[in-house]
């Protein structure tokens, strides 16, 4: 291609040289501001997720067939987190994730009537959360998952659904929803999750490292504690605790909790020690607070689902009891202006570790390598390599 010059002569178009790295970006027009509408640094929204106990229990309504209604659909949305949790192979706190999303969505605007629409936005919120906590899934396995889980556990679909047009309706509607629930939570993914929070918490660093001075009796039983305290936030995430206090009020409502069942049944002079809570926690820990979200707890057990994890009369915990477990006593002046930083920098900056810490670290790591290696000699062993057929002799 060429083109004639004013002068007459004939030139070649020379390539367009590309951009260098500090080739300044064309100029805006007037009236657009790119750093307004796509900034360098994107804060999402915090809100207040904590409720009381007397508008969560009204937010079901008064008019019984239809609560009974919205409860029986409810329950359905939260079996379907944890079937899926189980068909996905998903992280338990995945599946907290998901139920303490569901439940500020419901808490907002409510759920459909129709089950089948509930679990539309159920699979929408699931996809969050798991994108949100860990490594997301293809999309199939989502679809494929959720249909099953729908033909055996609604009996009408059978006789009258198509499984590959259910397939199609819940893929179609899948991104729409996922973004739907987005705009609806004002992308405000600030989820404090207590299954992640107490992880980070008690992490090894801080164990090894933080920890390292507390009594020796204590660091034998806490561990018994802190396993007993994930389960016990795994099961109490399907009762709607979650909108009844923040992440980390509910790891220290289940280290209590838990550290009273460990009196009761191992051993009666158990105590945490002091100020425990204090140093680790950004929350205030009094005895009659926390007595009263176990009351409050108790009452959303029985106005919301009747499960086998309930806890029933084992949450009529009072005050005394807690204070039997709990040592917080300090200087109430300074209390407020004291309370902790879990993840205080002055901690951790200067880089020296527990020699323990580094052991453990090691045997980790050794763990995670046998691990793999059984793995896959189980898998070579279920699909043995094929030896190759020998050469037939040419005639």
């Amino acid at each position: 291609m060429s083109a004639t010059s004013s002068s007459g002569d004939v030139k070649k178009f020379q390539a367009v040289p590309k951009p260098t790295s500090n080739a300044s970006p064309p100029p805006a027009s007037s009236g657009f501001n790119a750093r307004t509408l796509w900034p360098d640094l994107i804060e999402t929204p915090e809100n207040q997720w904590v409720f009381e106990c007397k508008d969560i229990i009204e937010k079901i309504g008064t008019n019984g067939p239809i609560a009974v209604e919205i409860k029986k659909n409810m329950e359905k949305c939260l079996m379907y987190f944890y079937t899926l949790k189980k068909k996905l192979n998903l992280f338990d706190h995945t599946y907290t994730a998901s139920c303490i999303l569901f439940y500020r969505y419901w808490f907002i605007y409510g759920i459909p009537t129709a089950i089948t629409e509930c679990i539309h936005i159920s699979q929408g919120i699931l996809v969050t959360a798991c994108k949100t906590m860990e490594n997301n899934r293809p999309i199939e396995a989502y679809i494929k998952a959720t249909c099953e889980f729908l033909m055996q556990n609604i009996p009408s679909l059978k006789s009258r659904t198509n499984i590959d047009k259910l397939k199609w309706e819940f893929r179609d509607k899948l991104v729409t929803n996922e973004k739907k629930i987005l705009c609806l939570f004002g992308f405000d993914l600030n989820i404090s999750n207590p299954k992640e929070l107490i992880e980070e918490v008690f992490s090894g660093y801080y164990r090894f490292n933080r920890d390292h001075n507390l009594p020796e009796n204590f660091k034998k039983a806490f561990p018994k504690i802190l396993q007993e305290s994930r389960n016990f936030m795994v099961q109490a995430v399907t009762q709607p605790v979650s909108l009844l206090c923040d992440g980390y009020t509910f790891i220290v409502l289940s280290l209590i909790y838990c550290g009273l069942e460990y009196k009761k049944l191992v051993d009666k002079d158990f105590r945490y020690p002091k100020n425990f809570f204090k140093d680790r926690f950004p929350i205030e820990v009094t005895p009659e607070n926390f007595a009263n979200i176990f009351t409050d707890y108790k009452l959303l057990e029985e106005n919301f689902f009747n499960l086998k994890s309930n806890k029933g009369a084992k949450l009529q915990i009072d005050s005394s009891m807690i204070d039997s477990v709990i040592d917080e006593s300090g200087d109430v002046e300074n209390e407020v202006s004291e309370i902790s930083d879990p993840f205080n920098y002055e901690l951790i900056k200067s880089g020296e570790v527990k020699e323990e810490f580094l052991n453990h670290i090691e045997t980790r790591v050794k763990d995670l390598l046998d691990k793999a290696k059984q793995e896959s000699m189980k898998r070579k062993a279920k699909d043995p390599i094929r030896t190759p057929d020998a050469k037939k002799p040419k005639i």
